[in-house]
């Protein structure tokens, strides 16, 4: 799973890692004018939407999602989509936005991480719920053999743990 890196770019296995990371970056040769940043941003194959995302910048998200709703279908050249950087930088409202825009929420980055793996490795239990409410697969494994429990920090492996308990009981249909 990346790094503790923002806007999708590291590729760094674990969570442990706090700056940016040069390793993988995305395509740098578009403009702002479609939506990705320039090369002189510290940043690449980053658009406006998860710019918005990252920033927590709630006006601009909602400007973005009014203005160009086929950002919602952006895929980054790392895998990110927009439910991955709002589940990796904790915000929740906006994850449900994307979610309910129709990003698929058992999409797979890259590293064959869902966001869900994210949530769980930055500790996000506001956006395990809303990943869990729209249907994400908790067990899943990314290349690394990793699921989201896995990843978790230790205070939210309990609330992972009754997750997983939940998504059971609802595939099987017992109460």
């Amino acid at each position: 799973m990346p790094a503790r890196t923002s806007r999708g770019a590291g590729t760094t296995r674990r969570k442990a890692s706090t700056g940016r990371s040069s390793d993988r970056r995305g395509d740098s040769s578009s403009d702002d004018t479609d939506g990705t940043l320039s090369d002189s941003d510290s940043s690449t194959s980053q658009t406006s939407l998860f710019g918005a995302i990252e920033d927590g910048d709630v006006d601009e998200f909602n400007r973005i999602a009014r203005n160009d709703p086929e950002a919602f279908k952006h895929v980054n050249s790392n895998g990110w989509t927009a439910a991955h950087q709002a589940a990796y930088s904790g915000e929740h409202k906006m994850l449900k936005k994307a979610l309910e825009a129709g990003v698929d929420v058992n999409a797979k980055c890259a590293d064959g991480c869902l966001a869900a793996h994210y949530a769980s490795a930055q500790g996000e239990k506001k956006c395990l719920q809303v990943l869990f409410d729209f249907g994400s697969e908790m067990e899943t494994k990314d290349n690394d053999g990793e699921s989201p429990l896995d990843v978790s920090t230790n205070t939210i492996r309990e609330l992972l743990a009754d997750l997983i308990v939940d998504a059971r009981t609802r595939r099987t249909g017992a109460q």
